[in-house]
């Protein structure tokens, strides 16, 4: 299944790019999304700073069925692989997200693109259930949290850069 998601938020795409890529807004983001438990690693090296989170979320408000499978919590991999600034200050990044003990993912790239007004962030990813009969209803599923979350890191974002 296709996501595209996008926002503009109020700075600089190096502005932007230097809040998301702190352990703070990360802890923040990792915090508001609900989380029962978290962690947070950054690193850098050869021009690329690679942000991997790793988050327990809640089954709660999933159907019966899948909460018996998967348990309590959901581990979600989130890694976000980001390259050097181009000389227009924009910057790309590949996204994997996977859930751990079940086989969904979703890969795609993250954009950050300069603005009259600051800059635009966009995703563009494919998010697979390879459940066979129910991979559609899984991703369909699923679909609104990546959404969520999304949304959620841009308004954080713009939270952050506008204090």
């Amino acid at each position: 299944m296709r996501i595209t998601e996008s926002a503009d938020l109020p700075a600089s795409p190096d502005e932007v790019f230097a809040t998301r890529a702190t352990e703070e807004f990360q802890e923040e983001k990792c915090e508001r999304s609900s989380s029962a438990e978290h962690t947070v690693a950054i690193s850098q090296a050869a021009g690329r700073t690679v942000i991997t989170t790793t988050r327990a979320m809640p089954t709660e408000s999933l159907p019966d069925a899948v909460r018996s499978a998967v348990g309590e919590h959901l581990m979600i991999h989130e890694t976000q692989d980001w390259g050097p600034a181009n000389p227009d200050g924009s910057r790309f990044a590949r996204i994997d997200i996977k859930v751990q003990g079940a086989p969904v993912t979703l890969q795609g790239t993250l954009r950050l693109t300069p603005t009259d007004t600051g800059s635009h962030q966009s995703l563009e990813a494919e998010l697979k259930a390879a459940i066979p009969f129910l991979g559609g209803k899984v991703e369909r599923a699923a679909a609104p949290a990546i959404k969520h979350g999304f949304d959620l890191e841009a308004q954080i974002l713009n939270e952050w850069l506008t204090e």
